[in-house]
């Protein structure tokens, strides 16, 4: 509540100017009730000026009919008329009498406004004995220095409702003085306290019509609600329930169910324990959601049901009762058993198709042994060679050998001639000197098809009841072993370059035979994606030049990462693949090579083994870039949360 002090303005742009001269009586005087044409300047406005705004043309009981709780105060009639406090009360005196229902004048000194006199206020002095000749030519600013009050003033901003508390909250004999309105540009107007309240009045009527049709529309929800509604105190009877809450627990009303249910715990649950539980939520929380019970209905048979509530507390925070809905999920539950039973048959048949899948792993397997055999076909054959072609060569030497001694043994301990003949036809240095390279190259061959054997026996192991603690660099090696003939330049394709890249890595515990197969599909995988660029014409053999400025190169790096992981990455610089053939990838059944030459299961189980041993199999490639698979597993397999991905 603001009292308004001297110094504040009046809006120029409404004043219009009267005559200087002091008519006899107002109805001589011309007084333009039009807006002036001058630019508003108040220092410009003779001292000795009644402004005189047009008034507002709306009756006082016209306000706008759609007034709300959020109108406020410039939605309402209000009047700008201002005297300067140097005219004579008799100007005053007729602008009342003219304007029955002006509730009162502004007055203005020197254009500034100063306060307000109230129709009321003025009349009453007026009315005293000799009031009015002793007030009627004086100056305004004498009657408004004894008449003047308290001057509630407001923004017309101010919510109607706002300021009709606040008219009502001054001393009684200020209740139906007019209240002074302050725009935003600081203009001031009068408002008529009875306008206000018929505009609260309104309000009220507008905001009691729209809580009944509210408490309709509710009450209609409530009464035709699918779900039960209810009100249950917090010893255990109904409060109020809707005909959806009687009918769920079988009964015919409402009323029936609150006249009969007296003790929830006992009457309603199966389990009346479910109720403390209840309670328990309720006092922790102040709700519940999806509250699951079995209840009885009212004929004895069982149904599931599923509450939503919350605690109603008073404003001192006191317990009043437990509001909420109640759902009927025997249904639900119903669909959940006929699931659970179909989720075991499911379960069965999983097994069914993992024992099948198992076939196909092994199918694979078979399906890379292929590979192998021509591998190990092609290298057997080269130490078989080189055995094969060293033999004679051995004989022969030991033959000459065994002559040389023989004639030495003849002629011992001076040769003759034809010793020193022999000796020097058979060149026996050299062959001193060749034979430990021979059987050198002999002794490499044999160790060949060692290694070889060995591969083989490692790639193919069948003793995995269960992980043991492997070398994964020996895996890979044995698999790089197995695919070495297809590193080497063919005849219509260049050499493929491998760079290993090892880190320190202690054993795994794991399936090695397993992992090998990973190792197998995935590089052999790269060599593919490497010949068919390669048969493409992206590199150009045998001038020297490569169209993509790098030679083809299958890489292989491991790390240690995040204390219990390895990292294996298998990279290759070929055609790299699409962003939906990479979302395909490990699906089974699905290979982008021709007919024959893929089955499709190879990536599919290569993923299922990598998570077999709680890893991560993913892939990198973009078209042009190649592909980089990267294999992420933990070094022991004990159970410990995934935290590396």
């Amino acid at each position: 509540m603001d009292w308004v002090g001297d110094g504040c303005l009046i809006d120029p742009d409404r004043w219009v100017e009267c005559s200087e001269t002091e008519p006899e009586s107002l109805v001589e005087r011309d007084v333009h009730l039009k807006s002036s044409d001058r630019k508003p300047q108040i220092d410009a406005i003779p001292a000795k000026t009644i402004v005189l705004p047009a008034v507002a043309k709306t009756e006082a009981n016209s306000f706008t009919p759609k007034l709300s709780l959020d109108s406020t105060l410039q939605e309402l009639t209000l009047y700008d008329v201002c005297v300067e406090s140097s005219r004579p009360t008799n100007q005053v005196i007729q602008i009342l009498n003219e304007n029955p229902l002006l509730p009162g004048i502004m007055i203005a000194s020197e254009g500034k406004y100063v306060g307000m006199l109230s129709r009321r206020r003025t009349f009453e002095y007026l009315s005293r004995p000799y009031s009015l000749e002793l007030f009627a030519k004086r100056p305004l600013k004498i009657l408004y220095g004894l008449a003047k009050t308290e001057i509630l003033t407001l923004s017309s901003d101010t919510e109607i409702v706002a300021a009709a508390r606040l008219s009502l909250q001054r001393q009684p004999e200020l209740i139906y003085e007019p209240i002074v309105v302050q725009n935003r540009q600081g203009v001031y107007s009068l408002l008529d306290v009875h306008q206000l309240l018929l505009a609260q009045c309104q309000i009220q009527d507008a905001v009691a019509a729209a809580l009944k049709q509210a408490e309709a529309k509710y009450r209609n929800i409530f009464e035709n609600a699918m779900d039960g509604i209810f009100q249950t105190t917090p010893d255990g009877s109904f409060k109020s329930a809707n005909p959806a809450m009687a009918q769920i627990l079988g009964y015919k009303s409402p009323t029936e169910l609150i006249n009969n249910c007296t003790q929830i715990a006992k009457q309603l649950y199966i389990n009346p324990q479910r109720r403390a539980e209840f309670i328990a939520a309720m006092e922790e929380y102040d709700a519940v959601s999806a509250f699951e019970s079995q209840v009885y209905r009212l004929c004895g048979s069982v149904i599931w049901i599923r509450e939503n509530a919350r605690a109603v507390r008073d404003d001192s925070g006191n317990l009043l009762y437990y509001e909420g809905t109640v759902e009927d999920i025997t249904e639900k539950k119903q669909r959940e058993a006929q699931l659970k039973q179909k989720t075991t048959e499911l379960e069965t048949a999983l097994l069914e198709l993992q024992q099948t899948q198992a076939q196909l792993v092994q199918s694979e397997k078979m399906s890379c042994l292929g590979q192998l055999v021509a591998g190990v076909a092609h290298e057997i054959n080269n130490p078989i060679n080189c055995v094969s072609s060293n033999l004679p060569h051995a004989e022969r030497y030991i033959q000459e050998l065994l002559n040389l001694l023989q004639l030495y043994a003849q002629h011992y301990p001076e040769p003759p001639a034809e010793i020193q003949a022999e000796k020097a036809a058979i060149d026996l240095e050299f062959i001193i000197e060749d034979l430990p390279k021979i059987l050198s190259a002999m002794q490499q061959g044999s160790e060949r098809i060692r290694e070889i054997a060995r591969s083989l026996r490692n790639f193919s192991r069948t003793d995995e009841a269960q992980m043991k603690p492997a070398d994964i660099h020996e895996g890979i090696e044995s698999t790089l072993l197995i695919l070495h003939h297809r590193f080497k330049p063919k005849q219509e394709f260049p050499r493929i370059e491998l760079v290993k890249e090892y880190g320190n890595l202690p054993p795994v515990e794991c399936y090695a035979g397993q992992l090998n197969q990973v190792f197998m599909n995935l590089i052999g995988n790269g060599i593919d994606a490497i010949e068919e660029v390669m048969g493409n014409g992206s590199w150009v053999i045998g001038n020297g030049k490569e169209t993509n400025y790098q030679l083809p190169t299958i890489r292989i790096s491991t790390e240690v990462i995040n204390d219990n992981w390895v990292k294996i990455r298998i990279s290759d610089n070929g055609a790299g693949m699409t962003a939906e053939v990479q979302e395909q990838l490990f699906n089974r059944f699905f290979t982008t090579k021709p007919v024959g030459k893929g089955t499709g299961l190879g990536l599919s189980i290569s993923k299922q083994i990598v998570e077999k041993h709680k890893g991560n199999l993913k892939c990198i490639s973009a078209p042009g870039q190649g592909s980089e698979f990267i294999i992420e597993i933990p070094i022991f397999q004990y159970n410990f949360p995934r935290i590396y991905q």
